[in-house]
């Protein structure tokens, strides 16, 4: 059974819509800027604050939009049917009553009625909070859920937003970047934050799509159960969940024409991840990260790359690793400096994230 994937929409800190985006990453257009957030100076991808809706919170009225979009891609409004599943990836949802002194209003099933309230929809959502890989891992579960007979489509929605909570967690992991972030970069030093929403609809029919995007071929998760923040040295747990993707989509190293990978620009992901594409055999394939262009999205993250790179790939680009100068990793990797002419359709993505989590996607682009 194929399993195809259009109607995505995003909004970022370059700008709203995926062609937009992909425009401005080929532009070169800067989505870090420097902020002083609790006294101290860093660089954030933030979104522009316009015609914001003050009773609503940023996540859900960034969610609303999104779906509102996607659903105005098909050619029938799926979302409400019965056979349609509907995820919310997120890690923190919306912090801002916790730091109101609410935490009982922060917990994610408030966002999900919330949201399923305002979008009309019959059910609340599914919610997935997975760490960082939020975003890559309920594309797995809509794609399973679609195979197993449980449904017939899927709405995915990721979306974070910046706060006070996150910052400070990150800040106490000294794991942020002191300027702009470099991914595999020899002088990397760290993570700069990001906050995005996106989405994507996953189908067993193509004809639902006014703007087709791509094919999904696979996908698996694994755990490297190293440290509660702390990435496997061994790369194991992202070895695992690649080879796992490539039996589930019955292909090879070979047939993957790019990797868009986690990429934070801090020293042990970069490496971990060095090592684990090394095991997998694909060192000289090229590799992406976005976050050098909008900073680490958290939830949506695996949500918005992913379509960014199917977008990317469908118009025959392969977007560089902005931020990167000079590589410095303990294995090879061909990472993306420069803009590039795509030389095939299927993409690799991969996320990791605290707790050990690695997920990994196989997805193949619908050439125009």
């Amino acid at each position: 059974m194929e399993i195809h994937l259009g109607a995505a929409h995003c909004i970022d800190p370059l700008a709203e819509g995926l062609d937009a985006t992909v425009d401005a990453m080929l532009g070169g257009t800067a989505g870090l800027r420097p902020e002083v957030i609790d006294g101290a100076p860093l660089h954030v991808g933030r979104i522009p604050r316009v015609n914001e809706d003050p009773s609503l919170s940023l996540p859900l009225q960034w969610a609303l939009r999104c779906a509102k979009t996607s659903r105005e891609q098909l050619t029938r409004d799926v979302v409400n049917e019965p056979r349609c599943a509907v995820i919310l990836s997120t890690t923190k949802g919306d912090l801002g009553p916790l730091e109101r002194g609410d935490g009982a209003g922060s917990v994610l099933p408030v966002l999900a009625a919330a949201f399923a309230a305002r979008a009309g929809l019959s059910r609340s959502p599914v919610v997935i909070s997975n760490a960082c890989a939020s975003g890559t891992s309920p594309m797995i579960f809509a794609a399973g859920m679609i195979h197993n007979g449980r449904a017939d489509h899927a709405l995915v929605i990721g979306v974070d937003a910046l706060s006070r909570f996150v910052v400070s967690g990150f800040r106490s992991l000294f794991a942020l970047a002191s300027g702009p972030c470099r991914p595999y970069d020899l002088a990397r030093d760290g993570i700069c934050l990001g906050e995005a929403a996106a989405s994507v609809v996953l189908s067993r029919d193509r004809s639902i799509f006014r703007d087709p995007l791509g094919t999904y071929l696979g996908g698996a998760i694994a755990n490297d159960a190293n440290h509660i923040s702390g990435p496997s040295r061994t790369g194991e747990g992202l070895m695992r969940a690649v080879n796992g993707a490539l039996r589930n989509a019955a292909c090879d190293a070979d047939d993957i024409s790019l990797i868009n990978a986690h990429g934070t620009g801090t020293e042990y992901n970069d490496a971990m991840e060095a090592i684990a594409f090394g095991r997998c055999g694909m060192e000289a394939i090229p590799l992406s990260s976005y976050k050098g262009s909008f900073g680490h999205t958290l939830g949506a993250a695996g949500v918005l790359e992913s379509v960014i790179a199917l977008r990317a790939l469908q118009r025959g680009s392969l977007l560089r690793s902005e931020g990167t100068r000079t590589v410095g990793l303990p294995s090879p990797l061909n990472v993306t400096l420069d803009h590039a002419s795509a030389k095939g359709d299927v993409i690799l993505k991969t996320n990791s994230g605290f707790g050990g989590v690695n997920a990994a996607l196989i997805l193949r682009a619908w050439k125009t």
